[in-house]
């Protein structure tokens, strides 16, 4: 050990006289200084032209056995016709979940899993894509399956039918988060609600897409000379080109007549927007306007002034609105830039609904100090740096350089677009950004919008200018309505009778006005595209306004509780306040329970009416027509013979959204005098939707108000 220190000291001596100050000081990091980035070496990578005019980038990377394509097809849902908006994306979809004229999706999968490949094709605003990843050995067989849903796809009904439903989801789910209620709504009121870069899916236009438009769509857009193709991996460049050649070769170039690019105004119209959400504590803000593209001349300097002003941790907004104020965790600011069309200059923030206008008064005043005083020379070190210190993660993989290449190309921009980016960036002076700020920023025509709870804003938002409440009601299909001529006295009375009939047959009037409350417990099984699959729920009602839905699914239990006019819902995720659109479909269900139905037939309001008979497996059923005093119908088919109640059909919605509903009900049983069925069929829209069987049924229980108080606090 004493060896060992003594030699240590003679090595300290030793440096102290070599370099006396490298051994009592070291630099501060300030001083330290480094020399600059190196201009960065590209792969080769050749472009070549295949006989049918297909452009193909290609770069040999030897490292691993694999061979990866991704492909650009000129096409967008931008060209779709806004009675038929989702078209471009359902295409995309069902190209490769549908199947070719040779192989059926099904088949498909089976022959991709066997190599362990993976195909995927979409299309978005402004480009489709097809992308392919394979070991080199199974390469042959995945470009002829790759080329073949590029160039033969069947679009099989059954698949363009999940595709829908799949879209009907989204639509019904799509007011669930307020960010992305505010980027949506922002984009409309930027661009406009109607443009193709802003409008969305309804119910509607889905309803409208049928099997020939997808065809129509893909024939159109889908051509060799249309495309750009690149190839990446463990290949000969010779080589690979025959192979495509040959993947390719009864692919015929066409002329294609593109729509008019869709126009953006450049016009900027100041204003105030809220979108009301009773059921959350936070405020998402959206502060804008239209901004530029990126073959813009200054879109280097606003590159850098938004990473000043809003793009990083050491950001004017971050520091001020976060770290000062405390007024938000996440805040942020953005000068977008489109290839093909301009993007949006936007901050926003989340922020609490008792402090969003105190958030909106801290955004603008940033946004108008760098427009009146620019930015500070450490400001713009600081920007400039983190932008080109993390310009070499443009091209950390050969699917990154392969694919930069051909966006130039698709957007006709200059292939070496990058490397001119990094040195405008490093070009930036001060003086830019003051002068890109104040032409390209309007602090005076800003658009305004908050999504939250304003009963609880700190302000009223008149504050900033007029306010313009936007519904984000999501518009319900025109549904068509069976004609029903005005009832005679005589379809009165014969329904007041076959009513009368049936409630005694099913416990008699008294019984049913003394029932105060039901559980029911079932098990449902729900057909989908997908498959079935198997729910149990537990449902308790207490009349004539509270209810309460226990849900067990894979991923935990669900709890939906209708408190008259208030609820809540519990999830794994946590517990949240029902949106007042919910609340509304909860009420219509409760309206339509038969027990509800048969306690208000004789309030003032309710009309009854006798409709023609139907016949119901088999049984001639007496129907009549129910309409409660908010105008909704219900059609009730009963039994002449028992006076059971066999169907029940009306308008309601699943979880793709509204949809005619038809209740088939059997096996009935008494419960506390009353008989209810036990088993329920429901189609939707004509076909099998879910089949329920009731496990247990109670009736005037004792249930505790604690059931239906929502929690104070997240269970443990």
């Amino acid at each position: 050990m004493k060896r060992k220190n003594y030699l240590l000291s003679i090595l300290i001596i030793l440096a102290f006289l070599i370099n006396p100050s490298s051994v009592f000081s070291q630099k501060s990091p300030k001083e330290l200084t480094f020399p600059p980035l190196k201009e960065l070496k590209l792969p080769k990578v050749e472009r070549v032209v295949l006989k049918n005019g297909m452009v193909v980038y290609l770069v040999e990377d030897h490292d691993l056995p694999m061979i990866e394509v991704s492909a650009m097809i000129k096409v967008g849902s931008k060209y779709e016709p806004s009675d038929k908006i989702g078209l471009a994306r359902i295409t995309g979809r069902v190209m490769r979940t549908g199947g070719t004229e040779s192989k059926t999706g099904d088949k498909i999968d089976e022959e991709l899993e066997s190599i362990a490949a993976e195909i995927s094709t979409s299309i978005g605003v402004s480009v489709g894509r097809a992308y392919m990843s394979v070991l080199k050995e199974s390469f042959d067989k995945a470009i002829s399956i790759f080329a073949d849903i590029l160039m033969n796809p069947i679009f099989s009904e059954d698949k363009i039918e999940l595709a829908k439903v799949e879209e009907k989801t989204a639509i019904s789910r799509r007011n669930d988060n307020v960010m992305e209620i505010a980027s949506r709504e922002f984009a409309k009121l930027i661009y406009g609600p109607e443009s193709p870069y802003a409008r969305h899916p309804e119910y509607e236009t889905i309803d409208n897409i049928t099997r020939e438009d997808l065809i129509a769509f893909h024939k159109k857009y889908f051509h060799p000379n249309n495309v750009i193709l690149g190839v990446w991996g463990d290949f000969k460049t010779k080589e690979m080109i025959k192979k495509l050649e040959r993947a390719f070769r009864d692919w015929k170039p066409e002329k294609i007549d593109f729509p008019h690019e869709p126009k953006v105004s450049l016009e900027l119209k100041p204003s105030v927007n809220l979108i009301k959400k009773p059921d959350v504590n936070q405020t998402n803000i959206r502060i804008g306007h239209i901004g530029v593209r990126r073959d813009n001349p200054d879109y280097f300097a606003l590159r850098v002034l938004t990473e000043i002003l809003g793009g990083s941790f050491s950001s004017r907004l971050f520091r001020k609105v976060r770290s000062d104020l405390g007024l938000a965790y996440a805040v942020w600011g953005v000068f977008g830039a489109n290839y093909d069309y301009p993007g949006m200059f936007f901050a926003g923030c989340s922020t609490k609904s008792q402090s969003t206008c105190q958030a909106i008064r801290a955004i603008i005043n940033e946004i108008k100090k760098i427009v009146e005083e620019g930015v500070t020379s450490e400001e713009l070190k600081k920007a400039k740096d983190s932008i080109l210190n993390s310009f070499v993660f443009n091209f950390d993989t050969k699917r990154e350089i392969v694919e930069r290449l051909m966006t130039y190309e698709y957007y006709g921009y200059p292939s070496d677009f990058l490397q001119r980016y990094k040195r405008n960036i490093e070009k930036v002076t001060k003086e830019d950004i003051l002068r890109a700020a104040r032409k390209y920023i309007h602090p005076d025509k800003l658009v305004i919008l908050a999504v939250g709870n304003a009963e609880d804003f700190d302000c009223s938002l008149s504050e900033f200018g007029p306010v313009n409440e936007i519904d984000i009601t999501i518009p319900e299909p025109e549904i068509k309505k069976e004609k029903i001529p005005e009832a005679t006295e005589a379809e009165v009375a014969k329904a007041e009778k076959i009513l009368e009939t049936s409630i005694e047959a099913l416990g008699g009037s008294e019984r049913f006005k003394k029932v105060k409350n039901i559980i029911i417990v079932k098990e449902t099984k729900v057909t989908t595209p997908q498959g079935e699959f198997k729910i149990s729920s537990k449902e308790i009602i207490i009349y004539p306004d509270k209810t309460r839905s226990e849900i067990n699914m894979p991923f935990g239990k669900i709890i939906t509780v209708m408190n008259g006019k208030t609820g809540w819902m519990k999830t794994p995720q946590g517990i949240q306040d029902l949106p007042e659109s919910q609340l509304t479909d909860i009420k219509k269900a409760l309206r339509r329970n038969t027990i509800y139905i048969l306690q208000n037939i004789d309030k003032k309001g309710m009309k009854v009416q006798a409709l023609a008979p139907e016949e119901i497996n088999g049984t001639k059923a007496e129907v009549i027509l129910v309409t409660d005093i908010e105008g909704n119908s219900i059609k009730l088919a009963i039994d002449p013979e028992t006076g059971l109640i066999l169907k029940k059909s009306y308008q309601g919605k699943t979880m793709t959204g509204p949809a005619k509903l038809d209740e088939f009900y059997s096996d009935y049983k008494e419960i506390s005098g009353i008989k209810i069925p036990f088993h329920i069929t429901i189609n939707s829209n004509g076909k099998k939707f879910a089949e329920v069987v009731i496990k247990e049924a109670k009736i005037n229980s004792q249930i505790s108000e604690s059931l239906f108080k929502r929690p104070e606090k997240e269970e443990k």
